[in-house]
């Protein structure tokens, strides 16, 4: 009885395999890798390495927690006491600055409490009229009541007229341009103490000394608040001029008139010679 071919198929590979398992010329597969690391597992050290520079500055907290010291004081003005005016409280710590705003009181007097030692610099003002420009500076102890602190502001308000001329000084029977600025005097939010031009505004020009006008007398401000005028001096010293703003006379305080400076003639220069000269012989 013949068996089917299929059979026949398997029972050879069957065999097949058998023997290459058994033989010594089977397949060798590679061992398994080591389970042994090759790197080492040590942290690096990059304590050697130089770091690139970063631009800027060290910065620092400052402590403003509250401190055992005090200030007191008053506000006060030619005119007395200065009722709510703003007095500003610098702590100065290094490049770095806290800062402090207190009211004045309806007598001009001034507490700023529980505070840290350190150096201080504080100014005090009104607006729109009443400041100090020159702050006061001193070292408070941690523990210091520091007494008598009194600011004296001084008024800025009204119309400031300023003036300017060129030649400076003028020369008698030349030509000179006066100008004039106009501005109106504030002192701002900050305490800062601005100048505002006043443009538009009529100026009169007046006076008693010896001038002589090519222009009106009468000039309004431009957008700057200068008006500008052409004149002469005619006389030598002081000549008094005035400026009349809003019906306020202003005197204008220019620089005496100087004479027409005197010129001399100059001295020919020296006959040069050639040093190539002949000798004549006798």
């Amino acid at each position: 009885m013949r068996r089917p071919a299929a059979v026949v198929f398997l029972a050879a590979v069957a065999v097949g395999l058998l023997a290459a398992c058994s033989g010594k010329h089977g397949y060798d597969f590679p061992p398994p890798p080591s389970t042994n690391p090759e790197e080492s597992t040590t942290v690096p050290d990059f304590s050697s390495v130089q770091l690139a520079r970063v631009s800027g500055r060290t910065t620092t907290t400052i402590d403003n927690s509250p401190g055992q010291a005090h200030i007191s004081g008053f506000v006060v003005a030619p005119q007395g006491a200065v009722p709510g005016a703003t007095v500003h409280v610098e702590r100065l710590v290094d490049d770095s600055v806290l800062a402090l705003d207190v009211a004045t009181n309806p007598d001009g007097s001034f507490h700023v409490d529980n505070v840290k030692g350190g150096r201080y610099r504080i100014r005090a003002w009104r607006v729109p009229d009443l400041a100090l420009t020159t702050p006061m500076i001193f070292f408070l102890n941690g523990n210091e009541n520091k007494t008598g602190v009194n600011l004296q502001v001084a008024q800025y308000t009204g119309t400031n007229v300023t003036p300017a001329i060129a030649p400076n000084p003028p020369i008698v029977g030349d030509p000179s341009n006066l100008a004039v600025q106009v501005t109106t005097v504030v002192v701002d939010a900050t305490g800062v103490v601005r100048a505002t031009p006043m443009a538009g505004v009529q100026v009169d020009l007046l006076g008693s000394g010896s001038w002589q006008l090519q222009s009106p007398a009468t000039e309004l401000t431009d957008s700057s608040g200068t008006a500008v005028w052409r004149l002469t001096c005619t006389s030598t010293g002081p000549q008094p001029i005035s400026a009349t703003v809003n019906g306020t006379g202003y005197p204008l305080n220019l620089p005496p008139c100087q004479a027409t400076p005197q010129t001399f003639p100059t001295s020919p220069p020296p006959t040069s010679f050639s040093a190539n000269t002949t000798t004549t012989r006798f």
